[in-house]
């Protein structure tokens, strides 16, 4: 199996800036006569403070069942910034933030990233890296380039085209770099068999993707379409042997990924660079 990819993007789940929710005030008009009372006052309900609006979001999230969101107090509201892993847990966080309270200024950029995306971005959250930021974990992250400009609002692969990946090492260490999709596959780029040597050095260039000898790959986009993703990390111990199946299925690797960064020395567990990158393939 050869991967389908594309480039980082962060889609948004709704538009960029959502009001402040407003009440609706109805006035209905029936035959009132000169003596009755006029009405009472209408009392002045206390504007809702945004820690307790954060309280409800954080509710909220914390039913999904596959997410990384990210709930901020603002000097007006609150930013809601992350990721999803379905339209269902979308809905369920747009419901509640449409629920708050009047008077609270919403700022929300969701993406929704399918299994085993989202899962592999929470995994990456937990190494220390980004949740999903293109900015990375800091100057020790690896930098990811790819034969596209990197446009916004999403880099795209068609089928029958090649994917090329520069990565370039923050920190000296053993590099990781997989290639995910949402069929439920992963694609081991370093270390697999014909590139065992996974060691680098800060500022070292590695290409995946362009033959410059036999044991090169050449990675052709091809079905499944859709979202995919690149997870590059660099660790001062290796993560797993080169010898490991070059496919395999997503939910086992990412299961075994989670305990191999639990299973570093505790004085190697801060020495983790970790860099994602969400990528978008078309049939055509």
């Amino acid at each position: 199996m050869i991967p389908v990819l594309s480039d980082p993007s962060f889609p948004r789940l709704w538009g960029a800036r959502l009001p402040a929710a407003a009440g609706i005030a109805c006035l209905l008009t029936v035959g009132v006569s000169q003596a009755q009372s006029p009405p009472p006052p209408a009392v002045d309900t206390p504007r809702p403070t945004a820690a307790e609006a954060r309280g409800q979001v954080d509710a909220a999230v914390g039913r999904l069942t596959c997410a990384g969101v990210e709930t901020t107090e603002t000097g007006k509201g609150l930013r809601i910034a992350g990721y999803v892993g379905s339209s269902e847990d979308a809905g369920v966080l747009k419901a509640a933030l449409t629920a708050l309270p009047p008077g609270i200024d919403l700022d929300a950029q969701v993406a929704v990233r399918p299994w085993p995306l989202c899962e592999a971005l929470g995994i990456a959250g937990l190494a220390g890296g980004p949740k999903e930021s293109p900015e990375g974990q800091g100057a020790d992250a690896p930098t990811l380039g790819f034969n596209r400009p990197l446009n916004k609002p999403s880099l795209v692969y068609r089928k029958g085209e090649t994917l090329e990946i520069t990565v370039t090492a923050g920190m000296p260490g053993h590099l990781t770099v997989d290639y995910i999709d949402t069929d439920g596959s992963v694609i081991h780029m370093v270390p697999m068999r014909l590139r065992p040597d996974d060691r680098v050095e800060a500022g070292r260039r590695v290409t995946l993707g362009v033959a410059k000898s036999a044991t090169d790959r050449i990675y052709t986009i091809s079905p499944p379409f859709g979202p995919a993703m690149i997870l590059a990390l660099v660790t001062r111990d290796p993560l797993f042997p080169a010898d490991r199946e070059e496919v395999e299925p997503a939910g086992p690797y990412l299961a075994g990924l989670r305990a191999a960064l639990a299973a570093l020395p505790a004085d190697a567990k801060g020495a983790i660079a970790v860099r994602s990158a969400v990528l978008t393939t078309v049939a055509e």
